[in-house]
């Protein structure tokens, strides 16, 4: 009976084992399928995630190209192989500039925005862009070399147009997102640096002179598994943002003047007082009005001032800032890079590293020595040593560090630092008919040996002979002048 019952158990049991076997096999299955999918969608995430990595990388690849290409002193420099690409004065609403950057294959110029085509630009300012105003350049990425070609990032194209709010969907002002006047960044607006919509003269924008265009950039980037990226940048010039409290500033321990008694001769601080060509984009305003002449008392007392007073012989030839004539003040403020032999030679040493020309230290240089210049390509010169500039127009930011010397028909667009060793002398002939627009500052900030000074050493200005060769002080030639140092980033977004 026990036995039956044994039996009976054992055969009820029969297949449990089976059952377990198969549900912990069912259970493996599971999981590795589990692991499987989870292995096959994180290497799907990791594949998009790579391929959108790609495309973003490209598309800042052809932002960076175009920023890069808006310096001058850049071997690629647009305008050095298109003339006038980039205008001298502002880009206009409506002019479009394309990088373009085809695949072997793929048509160049126009016809590759036909393949890729620009859908954002509408979105932006409205309408399509006028053919006529949208000129096309290649992307320095793709090399050819050896009989082969070597294809760079995988952007398709860069877009260059001016910003206006609507475009970058940004309210400057509070006034809406206009699509009418391009943005302006000001280095030099209070209470800080920003964005502004400039005030319109006529029809034209008209903004400060230390307002910089804001250039939008758009890049399109597509890989070959078809993934993309738009990427835009809104970017704008840095320069030295050099100023001058007066038409002519002459800082130092003691001054000597003798001025011109021509009739001719007149140095005047009223912004845009003298007929100098028109800056592109620019226009001074007569309601900034500064001293003819500034001077600083490192002593004390009025020593300078009434010394460069007493060399004026035709008091009423200098003009400026609101002051009695001759138009002379020692309360004028320096900028922290024009106040110390220290602050000034690091000036020097940064203009030189930008510089179109810098003349060895050999004595005298002349206006051979100097490179072509005009209305719209300004240099930035730096003369180690004295200059002899005779019968010559010069268009920048011109920098001496010995003795200036002019005479005859000579004048100067711009800045001119004169900051040398010893007693530092600006001396003038006269003769001439020319005249100097900007702003001209004059210090000594080394002793005769080339020892840099503890404090700003002596100055001599001096003026004989006829002619006219004034000093006019004008805030457009001042930044016209100032060579740009790079283009500073001002946003990035990714479009889509």
């Amino acid at each position: 009976m026990k036995s039956n019952l044994i039996n009976r158990r054992k055969h009820s049991e029969s297949g449990v084992a089976l059952l377990i076997a198969i549900f912990v096999l069912m259970l493996v299955s599971v999981i590795a399928i589990s692991l499987i999918v989870a292995s096959g969608g994180e290497s799907a995430l990791a594949g998009n995630y790579r391929s959108s990595t790609s495309a973003y990388l490209a598309g800042a690849a052809g932002l960076e190209e175009a920023r890069g290409r808006l310096l001058s002193s850049n071997s690629d420099y647009f305008n050095t192989t298109i003339a006038n690409f980039i205008p001298a004065g502002p880009l206009l609403l409506g002019q479009v500039r394309y990088i373009v950057n085809p695949a072997a294959g793929e048509p160049a110029g126009a016809a590759l925005l036909g393949t890729y085509p620009d859908t954002e630009y509408a979105n932006e300012f409205g309408a399509p862009p006028i053919p006529a105003n949208v000129q096309y350049i290649p992307s320095v990425s793709t090399v050819n070399s050896g009989g082969k070609t070597y294809y760079g990032p995988l952007f398709k194209w860069v877009r260059i147009t001016p910003a206006t709010e609507n475009s970058i969907q940004t309210d400057v002002n509070g006034g809406g997102f206009d699509i009418t006047t391009p943005l302006y960044y000001d280095g030099a607006h209070l209470p800080q640096p920003s964005l502004i919509v400039p005030p319109l003269l006529g029809l034209a924008p008209n903004p400060p002179p230390t307002a910089k265009q804001a250039y939008e950039i758009t890049a399109l980037a597509i890989l070959p598994n078809g993934a993309q990226k738009t990427v835009q940048y809104v970017v704008s010039a840095k320069t030295f943002n050099l100023s001058f409290p007066s038409a002519l500033t002459l800082s130092g321990k003691n001054i000597a003047f003798s001025g011109p008694n021509s009739n001719v001769y007149f140095a005047n601080g009223t912004d845009g007082s003298g007929n100098p060509p028109a800056v592109p984009g620019c226009v001074p305003n007569p309601a900034t009005s500064l001293p003819a002449i500034g001077v600083t008392e490192p002593q004390g007392g009025t020593g300078n001032k009434a010394s460069v007073i007493a060399g004026i012989p035709r008091p009423d030839h200098f003009s400026g800032g609101g002051l009695a004539t001759p138009s002379v003040s020692d309360t004028i403020t320096l900028t922290s890079a024009l106040q110390t032999p220290q602050s000034l030679n690091t000036l020097v040493q940064d203009i030189s590293k930008v510089a179109t020309v810098i003349t060895p230290p050999s004595g005298t240089a002349y206006a051979s020595d100097l490179p072509a210049m005009d209305v719209n390509n300004p240099a930035t010169v730096v003369v180690n040593g004295n200059l002899d500039l005779s019968s010559t127009v010069g268009y920048g930011l011109l920098v001496v560090t010995g003795n200036f010397l002019y005479n005859g028909n000579t004048g100067w667009k711009g800045v001119i630092l004169v900051v040398g060793d010893g007693t530092t002398t600006f001396t003038g002939l006269g003769g001439g008919n020319q005249e100097f627009d900007g702003a001209i500052f004059v210090a000594s900030i080394k002793d005769s040996a080339g020892n840099l000074l503890s404090q700003l050493g002596n100055v001599g200005f001096s003026i004989s002979g006829g002619g006219g060769n004034g000093v006019y002080y004008n805030s457009c030639w001042i930044n016209r002048s100032q060579p740009t140092l790079t283009y500073q980033v001002l946003s990035f977004r990714e479009l889509f």
